[in-house]
């Protein structure tokens, strides 16, 4: 399985109890997807994903507690810290339009209406309950408000952003 192909959706913290469960960090804003996940993917770093069967899930604190099959001890469960739980985009969910998944948009180009690259963009930051992009290009960067106002128009297929910013935004140290 190709990292490219796999999303993350947590992050195991620790071991839970004594029995192989795992707490996680959720890194979704869709945790009813569990319901509906058999098979997910571990992966730490750069080592190669490997699959699991997700026997049960539970909320609990602001985290998700999650038991694999054949994870039957705290043990084996410590060997899992610090793995992300990654699915494929297959099972991603289907947004409302003009909504869009943060990594699809990292790795996009920005332009102006002109055609002038402003950069790339390498980072979405939530910032207030409003979204930036961090744009670089050569070795400047530029936080741009991810706004119908400002982003224009966006093309996936293209991995292109059409922006129209505001006088002076460029110039900000």
């Amino acid at each position: 399985m190709s990292r490219n192909q796999l999303v993350s959706v947590a992050k195991v913290i620790k071991p839970q109890g004594n029995k192989g469960e795992v707490a996680a960090e959720l890194l979704t804003d869709f945790p009813q997807r569990f319901h509906h996940l058999e098979r997910v993917y571990l992966q730490k770093n750069d080592h190669s994903p490997f699959p699991l069967s997700l026997e049960a899930f539970r909320f609990h604190k602001q985290r998700i507690i999650l038991k694999f099959s054949g994870i039957d001890d705290i043990g084996t469960a410590e060997g899992l810290r610090g793995h992300e739980v990654r699915i494929d985009r297959e099972n991603l969910l289907d947004l409302p339009h003009e909504t869009y998944y943060q990594f699809d948009l990292v790795g996009c180009i920005a332009r102006d209406s002109r055609g002038r690259i402003l950069g790339s963009v390498t980072e979405v930051l939530e910032v207030g309950g409003n979204f930036l992009l961090n744009l670089k290009r050569d070795q400047k960067e530029l936080l741009v408000p991810f706004a119908k106002e400002i982003v224009r128009r966006v093309d996936l297929s293209q991995k292109e952003l059409i922006c129209e910013l505001p006088p002076g935004l460029e110039d900000l140290p």
